[in-house]
C-alpha cells in the first residue's frame, strides 16, 4: 500500500448545493448543527439511487475514512463531481432533495482488497459484491476526483469500510432561505 494520502486536503467550511436553478453556499458547521450530523457522506447519483431500497449499507472509500462509530451521517447525491489534482481542490457541488439519514455502526481504514472476506460485501451496493466490483466501483467514483493518480495507484492504497444505519429519508430538499449565506 502507498503511504497516506490526503484527498481532502482542505477543511471544508462551505457546503454548494444546486438549488432550482442556482448554485448557493451553505456554512457547513450551520448545516450540521441544523440536522444534528456530524458530517456528509456524498454519493454518485447511480449509487444513491440504490441506497434508498437498503436498511443497512456498508460503504467504501479509497484508503480512509473520518466516519466514527456512534455518529450521525447526511448521505447526499452529488450533482457535479469535485476534483483535485494534487494541488488545486474543488469541491463538489450537491443536490438539494433527496438526503438519507444515517449512523454509522462500523468504520475501518487501510484494508487491503485481499483481506476482504465475502460478509463485507453482504450489505453493500447491488453493484459491488466482491472485490473485482469494488475496484471498478473504486475507480469509476474517483475518476475526476483523484485525475493525478493512476489506476494502479488508486488501488494501491487500499479500502476503507463504514457501516452505516439508514434512519430516514427525505424526499424534499432540507435546505431553507435563512441558510442561505
Amino acid at each position: 500500500m502507498m503511504k497516506k494520502f490526503n484527498r481532502n486536503p482542505i477543511k471544508v467550511k462551505k457546503l454548494y448545493f444546486k438549488n432550482k436553478k442556482k448554485i448557493i453556499s451553505i456554512a457547513a458547521k450551520i448545516f450540521f448543527n441544523k440536522y444534528k450530523i456530524d458530517s456528509i457522506i456524498q454519493i454518485l447519483p447511480s449509487d444513491f439511487k440504490l441506497i434508498k431500497k437498503m436498511r443497512i449499507f456498508t460503504h467504501f472509500n479509497i484508503q480512509d475514512t473520518v466516519h466514527k462509530s456512534g455518529k450521525k451521517y447526511l448521505l447526499i447525491k452529488i450533482h457535479k463531481r469535485g476534483s483535485f489534482d494534487g494541488k488545486i481542490y474543488k469541491q463538489a457541488i450537491l443536490e438539494n432533495n433527496n438526503f438519507i439519514l444515517a449512523k454509522c455502526t462500523f468504520s475501518k481504514n487501510n484494508i487491503k482488497y485481499s483481506d476482504l472476506n465475502k460478509q463485507v460485501f453482504k450489505y453493500s451496493l447491488s453493484n459491488i459484491k466482491s472485490s473485482k466490483d469494488l475496484k471498478k466501483a473504486i475507480k469509476r467514483r474517483y475518476k475526476k476526483s483523484l485525475i493525478h493518480l493512476s489506476n494502479k495507484e488508486k488501488l494501491s492504497l487500499g479500502i476503507a469500510i463504514t457501516k452505516l444505519k439508514i434512519i430516514k429519508i427525505f424526499k424534499l430538499g432540507l435546505l431553507k432561505n435563512k441558510m442561505i449565506n
